[in-house]
């Protein structure tokens, strides 16, 4: 009789852990890993808001065009922007002015003291000045990409700003200043007027380096891997210039024409008043994530951004269509595996980043008002 009760009394245990297993398994499933990713959760997971950067996200119906497939990002709660200029709109204006280092104090740059790695940008514009990594800064000595994204604010002093060099083979220059890239003429490209956001008599306005570049300078923070990664860009569209420049791919009348095939496929189809950024793939691989704090502040930056797309896809060397699986192009909006290290400007901004073998996310942070505004989402693939 005793002997049946112990072995009554273990069944019931054993029932009761395992119901206890049961009930802790949503749970834990939610809770993800240690900093929100899916890592490590096991076969059945499927990524969901509780685990994204911002829980309001939501990941919308791919579109796609050849080897580029592209998935929007949308929200029904945001808030608003606009506090903030962008560096195309500065630059328009005239009230944002980069120069050499060295040339802003020194009205006819006798002074020189330029540096490869560094600029001087004075923002009068009386707005907050955003900046992207990889956004394209053409002129000077040589033409450089901005190093990491941050925020600068209004003043009359120059400050001081990374950059990385996109052009090997110059270091001189008419003009120390810097400005927007002069793509190809919108004339050359048929049906292509609206495509790229331009003025100055419809040629382009600026532009962003591919999410290849883009990862090299803000990921690796390297200056050589920039250079290698701009070479191989412009081997892969075919383009040649002389001093290794990788405005030449946005300023090459039949790379504009190929793209533009790409940009009619897509560009209208990811709009929308709820629409605040993309996750995008090429020949079945994810490459990146951007997404921004409002859907005006994404449409600002999504011509150019959808070039940058356009032109990896193009260069990507593989005509594979493979369809992108749903649930790693939603867990492409978690933060990167990894610890954080977090930098930027007190009472103005926060940027962290994680980085992992295979990716590294960026979250620019707008910190001057009491709760944090998400101003960039900026997740990248290592290549």
């Amino acid at each position: 009789m005793q002997n049946r009760t112990v072995v009554a009394m273990g069944v019931l245990l054993g029932g009761l852990a395992l119901c206890f297993l049961w009930l802790m398994q949503p749970a834990a499933i939610a809770a993800g890993g240690p900093d929100g990713s899916s890592a490590g959760m096991g076969v059945g997971f499927e990524p969901g808001r509780n685990g994204y950067v911002r829980p309001e996200w939501n990941l919308g119906t791919a579109v796609t065009a050849g080897n580029l497939t592209v998935f929007p990002v949308t929200s029904n709660a945001w808030r608003g922007a606009r506090e903030f200029i962008t560096l195309d709109e500065g630059l328009k204006s005239g009230k944002v002015t980069i120069t050499e280092l060295g040339s802003s104090r020194s009205g006819h740059g006798s002074r020189d003291g330029a540096e490869v790695n560094k600029l001087a940008l004075t923002n009068r514009t009386g707005r907050t000045l955003i900046l992207l990594a990889g956004e394209m800064l053409i002129g000077g000595k040589q033409d450089r990409i901005v190093d990491q994204d941050q925020l600068v604010p209004s003043g009359e002093q120059p400050v001081a700003l990374g950059v990385f060099c996109v052009e090997h083979g110059r270091w001189h220059g008419a003009s120390t200043s810097f400005g927007q890239n002069p793509s190809v003429p919108m004339a050359q490209v048929p049906g292509a007027r609206n495509l790229f956001g331009g003025v100055n008599s419809g040629t382009g306005g600026g532009q962003i380096a591919t999410p290849a570049v883009r990862g090299k300078a803000e990921a690796s923070k390297d200056q050589n891997e920039v250079w290698s990664k701009v070479s191989e860009t412009n081997k892969a569209l075919k383009t040649t210039s002389e001093t290794g420049a990788l405005t030449r791919a946005y300023q090459d009348s039949d790379v504009a024409k190929k793209s533009a095939a790409y940009e009619n496929q897509i560009k209208h189809r990811i709009e929308g008043k709820n629409v605040i950024g993309v996750v995008v793939a090429v020949s079945g691989q994810l490459v990146a994530a951007d997404v921004f704090a409002s859907p005006s502040l994404f449409q600002l930056y999504w011509p150019k951004l959808l070039k940058s797309y356009v032109l990896e896809a193009m260069g990507a060397g593989k005509t594979s269509t493979a369809a992108v699986d749903r649930i790693a192009a939603e867990a492409f909006l978690y933060k990167s595996e990894g610890e954080a290290a977090s930098q930027g400007k007190n009472r103005l901004y926060r940027l962290t980043e994680r980085k992992s073998k295979g990716d590294a996310s960026f979250e620019l942070e707008y910190t001057a008002t009491p709760e944090p505004m998400l101003v960039h989402f900026n997740r990248v693939a290592s290549r």
